[in-house]
């Protein structure tokens, strides 16, 4: 092989290695020097104790408690626990996942939902330290990837995460009571007119589970099938809606119908109130502050006399 030849192989090696070098190393090199950095990138999730959701101009705030997630402003309404384990789930794979540009211009973000009037805005805090905050679009055409993007910055990325869960309307635990029905033992009704209460006097070894009587202001019969829509309510109920914290104008105060029900680690009591411009009826739990709104069709059903149940 002469020089010349010598030098043209070296030169082709050369340029086959700076080839592989550009097609491959320094591709993914670009790739991830150009890569979007994730809002949540750095953030330790476990670490959140505080999530500020702004939505329509409406602002709900969470807080971290020993008890779960409180609703702040509320006396006694807290995320279900079932919500918060997903809503963690989605910040946790939010976190983990790449961001992809979809637009750099600021008049684009209405089509993606991203601008400060369409999106759901996300604050996450750690006590008073903001860690991040984003906001949220809409769906991506995949139904699996979200739009989203900051008030600071002209551009919208997508991440392969469903954050839909963040931009609902209703946040409250509606839970009444949620209760095992068969371990009641014991119905108190109290009326302005008229109070009373029935117990299941079924005897140790008897096949019938059920075998209710009147017990006060006198011994009366019971038919166990009557009492069955009340046992039903007082133990397994959700309010049809959450109204405005208010007390003042729910007619609590009257105690038209108190219904309590007690037995094995059950003592549910419930406040019937007034009716409200849409036909609901307000409702308080007794050892709770949290006012709810329940049907007409409920309140009647615990609005009974004595000849009712026999």
């Amino acid at each position: 092989m002469n020089k010349k030849n010598f030098i043209l192989g070296i030169i082709l090696i050369i340029l086959i290695v700076l080839a592989y070098i550009y097609q491959g190393p320094l591709q993914e090199w670009r790739a991830k020097t150009n890569k979007p950095i994730n809002f949540l990138s750095k953030v330790n999730i476990e670490e959140i104790d505080k999530i500020k959701v702004t939505k329509d101009g409406q602002e709900t705030i969470f807080i971290k408690e020993e008890g779960g997630w409180k609703i702040s402003g509320t006396n006694d309404f807290y995320l279900k626990e079932s919500l918060v384990s997903d809503m963690i789930g989605i910040l946790k794979e939010f976190k983990g996942a790449d961001l992809g540009l979809v637009s750099a211009k600021e008049d684009k973000k209405i089509e993606f939902s991203t601008d400060l009037e369409n999106s759901t805005k996300v604050e996450l805090a750690k006590g008073d330290e903001n860690l991040a905050e984003f906001n949220i679009g809409r769906l991506a055409s995949d139904f699996v990837s979200t739009y989203i993007a900051q008030e600071n910055s002209s551009r919208t990325y997508s991440v392969p995460v469903n954050l839909s869960l963040f931009t609902r309307n209703d946040w409250y635990d509606k839970t009444i009571f949620s209760s095992d029905k068969e371990k009641v033992t014991k119905v108190r009704f109290q009326y302005p007119d008229q109070q009373f209460a029935i117990e299941n006097m079924v005897a140790e070894g008897t096949e019938d589970t059920e075998a209710w009587e009147g017990v006060t202001p006198y011994k009366f019969k019971v038919n166990k099938e009557k009492i069955q829509d009340i046992l039903n309510i007082m133990t397994n109920l959700n309010a049809s809606k959450i109204p405005e914290q208010i007390f003042e104008g729910t007619g609590l105060e009257k105690h038209n119908i108190i219904i309590q029900v007690t037995g094995e680690n059950i003592d549910n009591t419930i406040i019937v109130g007034d009716q409200n411009e849409e036909g609901l009826y307000y409702a308080l739990r007794i050892g709770s502050d949290n006012i709810y709104l329940i049907t007409e069709e409920q309140r009647n059903k615990l609005d009974v006399e004595i000849r009712d149940l026999n």
